[in-house]
C-alpha cells in the first residue's frame, strides 16, 4: 500500500535538488480533471512517487522543488504500485526563486465528452503558472488568479454585481487559460459567470465572501462541467479557491443552501 505524506514529498523533492546541485523553486499542484476515472490518481515526479491518491479538487501546499533542472511529471491511476503504470507524462522545469501553480485539467478519453464549444483541446494535461503569488502585495487587498477549467464551457466573462453597474472583473477566459491578477477590496462579491462577450447571459453566479482575507491570495479554479449528462455524469460547474495553505474553499452558488464551504 502506498503512503506518502507532505514531509516525504519535501524529502523527495530536496533529494533530486541536492542531488543536482541545484536551488529550489516553490510549486503548488491542483487536481481539476474533472473526468470521474480521475476521480483519484497518483502523481510521479521522475520516477519517485510525489502525490497518491490526489484526489478531484484537492491542492497541495506550497512545497519547495528543485529548480532548473529537467523534471517528468506522470500521472498515473491510483491503482499504481510504481511509475510502470502511469498513463500520460509531461516535463516540467522550474526557475529558481520562482513561485508555481501546476493545474491537472482535462479528460483522459476526449472522444467520451462533450466538445470544447471554442474548439479547444480537452485532453488531460497538466497547465503551469509562474509568479503565483502566496500573499497579497498589499496588505489590505486580495489577490486572486483565476483559471478556466471546465471543458465543456466556452470562453467566459467574470462580472462583480454592482448597483453601479456591474463591474468586468475577467475578460475573456477561454478553457485552460489563466487570467492575470486582480485586487479585490475584503469584502462580499456577488460574481456572475457570462459567455465572453455576452454579458447578459448569466450562466451562474456565486457569492465570495472575502471579508477578513486582506493580504491574502489564492487560485480561483472553475471546475466541472455545465452539462453533467453529455459528459460521463461528471461533477456539476462550480467555482473553488485553493489557498497558499493547500485548503482548497468552495464559492457557494447564489441560491444554494448554505453550507460550510464558505470563502471565509
Amino acid at each position: 500500500m502506498k503512503k506518502l505524506s507532505i514531509s516525504v514529498l519535501l524529502v523527495v523533492f530536496l533529494g533530486v535538488a541536492a542531488a543536482a546541485n541545484a536551488g529550489t523553486a516553490k510549486l503548488q499542484v491542483i487536481h481539476n480533471a474533472a473526468d470521474p476515472a480521475a476521480a483519484l490518481v497518483d502523481i510521479y515526479v521522475n520516477g519517485n512517487l510525489f502525490l497518491n491518491d490526489f484526489s478531484f479538487r484537492a491542492a497541495t501546499p506550497f512545497v519547495d522543488v528543485p529548480s532548473d533542472v529537467n523534471l517528468t511529471i506522470g500521472v498515473a491511476p491510483a491503482s499504481s504500485s510504481s511509475s510502470a503504470d502511469v498513463i500520460a507524462s509531461f516535463p516540467a522545469k522550474f526557475a529558481k526563486g520562482k513561485t508555481y501553480v501546476a493545474i491537472a485539467n482535462g479528460v483522459l478519453e476526449p472522444s467520451a465528452f462533450a466538445a470544447n464549444p471554442d474548439g479547444r483541446s480537452i485532453a488531460f494535461s497538466i497547465f503551469p503558472r509562474e509568479n503565483v503569488r502566496t500573499r497579497s502585495q498589499f496588505p489590505w487587498l486580495v489577490s486572486a488568479i483565476a483559471f478556466h477549467g471546465a471543458s465543456d464551457a466556452p470562453t467566459v466573462d467574470i462580472l462583480a454585481e454592482s448597483t453601479l453597474g456591474d463591474l468586468r472583473l475577467i475578460d475573456d477566459l477561454g478553457y485552460a487559460g489563466f487570467s492575470s491578477y486582480k485586487f479585490l477590496l475584503p469584502k462580499k462579491y456577488i460574481l456572475k459567470v457570462t459567455p465572453g462577450g455576452d454579458n447578459k447571459t448569466v450562466v451562474a453566479s456565486f457569492e465570495a465572501n472575502l471579508s477578513g482575507l486582506g493580504g491574502g491570495a489564492a487560485v480561483v479554479f472553475a471546475s466541472g462541467f455545465l452539462t453533467p449528462s453529455a459528459n460521463q455524469d461528471g461533477a456539476d460547474f462550480g467555482l473553488f479557491a485553493a489557498l497558499p495553505n493547500g485548503a482548497v474553499v468552495e464559492v457557494p452558488k447564489v441560491g444554494a443552501q448554505p453550507g460550510l464551504a464558505q470563502l471565509q
